[in-house]
């Protein structure tokens, strides 16, 4: 076995949601006001019950296979087709990699507009390549101490934004577009739950397999809790239509919370999300890319993969 270090199974389901809800509220949040407009709250609900069905089954897959990754699964169980789906996984992680440092690069350039982005590109590398390099449990331990800290900026954000002037009968009528935008919206969430196939490459190390379906369902739920703030949020203080067409909602939904006439610039929160929220997502399919490519190789070690 490649990777010798261990994660409990909080800390899996941790990366899971760091991992969902940055991306959420990058780039699926607009996608879904684009298609759901005031029913999108509907289609993220319905959206991670269709999700949880892929959830589920990796789980499953998962401790049928104890000690697994889903590309050793499909390299050793599942002759040739396993190994070109295992390769299209790679690929995929390799993808996605490059859009969450794109991501990164792209948020701080709406903030840092003089600052090239391959600035922005190399500190984020190096920094994500150093943890992948030391491990999985490094990863997990960074993330579950920096989560916790999100969390509580998140609970006081919402708590803040309640003095903000929003409009809830924006989110009316309920399917007053007919049933079709809901719809459309759902898969876009069902396709989001599906990058959750990360976890194929941390479930086989957890503390815990017995319960890894436990794992996998928490972490479903408990990022459509956290989703469903930022879903309504912008809608009730903007409206739909000009929620939609903003290219980050809930940001410019934070810098309208202001606190007295001192404390106006609660838009630092938001980036300290972009920042840690990236960071980590990044640093989870670039693990799982590492990794994936070590055991398909069938090397010892995949820290030699980490800088090439």
């Amino acid at each position: 076995m490649i990777e010798k270090g261990r994660v409990s199974n909080i800390q899996a389901a941790m990366l899971g949601i760091t991992s969902l809800t940055i991306i959420g509220h990058l780039i699926i949040l607009t996608l879904i006001f684009d298609q759901s407009r005031q029913d999108s709250w509907i289609s993220v609900i319905v959206g991670t019950l269709l999700g949880l069905i892929g959830v589920i089954a990796l789980s499953k897959l998962c401790k049928s296979f104890p000690g697994e990754t889903i590309i050793e699964i499909l390299c050793r169980r599942f002759s040739w087709p396993g190994k070109l789906l295992s390769i299209l996984y790679l690929l995929y992680f390799f993808i996605m990699t490059i859009l969450g440092t794109r991501l990164f690069a792209e948020s701080y350039r709406t903030i840092l507009t003089d600052t090239p982005k391959s600035v922005f590109i190399t500190v984020i590398l190096l920094l994500t390549a150093y943890i992948v390099y030391l491990g999985l449990e490094t990863l997990g331990r960074i993330n579950q101490i920096m989560l916790v800290v999100l969390v509580i900026f998140a609970v006081a954000v919402v708590i803040l934004t309640l003095n903000v002037d929003k409009d809830y009968t924006n989110l009316l009528p309920i399917l007053g577009n007919g049933v079709k935008p809901v719809a459309m919206g759902s898969i876009s969430v069902m396709g989001w739950f599906g990058e959750l196939v990360i976890m194929g490459m941390i479930f086989p190390y957890v503390q815990r397999p017995k319960v890894l379906i436990r794992t996998g369902f928490a972490a479903s739920i408990i990022t459509m809790i956290f989703f469903l703030g930022p879903i309504t949020g912008p809608i009730a203080l903007f409206g739909p239509e000009l929620a939609t067409h903003m290219t980050f909602p809930t940001f410019a939904e934070v810098r309208y919370i202001k606190v007295g006439e001192v404390l106006n610039r609660f838009d630092t929160i938001a980036i300290l999300f972009w920042t840690v929220g990236l960071m980590i997502r990044i640093s989870l399919f670039y693990y799982g890319l590492a990794l994936g490519t070590a055991q398909a190789l069938k090397l010892k070690s995949y820290r030699p993969l980490v800088i090439p």
